[in-house]
């Protein structure tokens, strides 16, 4: 017997996520690279390194690309000069990603671009309680995947 998808309210709310996050990011996305000029991948690298220099390995991870992938693309913004690469000298296997005056600047100008269009396009149909529902369920599925995504799983653990 097969799962009745029409009945099935986990699998309904998974699909409804993936909706909303295909189609969001979509509309985000297209919104910050027309009004503030940043491709949104790049947004997301600067809102990752905006407070301190991040690790590539950890980068990547938290972007969901390839280590390669994650290179490439801060290959890209350091060419823009919006980032560079520093490799700590006690630790010569690291390289560390770090934001540039020019890269706080177009991160700054982007900031209220990226919250406008987070307000207008999820935040004003949810309320408060449902936004720490559905901030609580993102955190619990991704940590019992063994996945951490520091705005959405710190502060949170998995009860035993």
């Amino acid at each position: 017997m097969g799962i009745d998808h029409d009945e099935d309210g986990k699998w309904r709310a998974f699909y409804g996520t993936i909706q909303v996050s295909a189609r969001l990011l979509e509309l985000v996305g297209a919104r910050m690279e027309r009004e503030s000029g940043l491709q949104a991948a790049w947004f997301e690298v600067l809102a990752q390194v905006h407070k301190h220099p991040v690790r590539m390995g950890e980068l990547a991870e938290s972007l969901t690309l390839s280590r390669g992938g994650a290179t490439r693309l801060v290959a890209r913004m350091e060419q823009e000069g919006l980032v560079e690469r520093e490799i700590p000298k006690d630790d010569r296997r690291a390289t560390y990603a770090r934001i540039t005056d020019k890269g706080r600047e177009a991160f700054e100008g982007a900031m209220p671009v990226h919250m406008q269009a987070v307000e207008e396009l999820y935040s004003r149909f949810i309320t408060e309680e449902q936004a720490a529902v559905l901030r609580e369920a993102n955190a619990r599925v991704l940590l019992g995947n063994g996945l951490a995504c520091a705005p959405v799983t710190d502060g949170f653990e998995l009860a035993e």
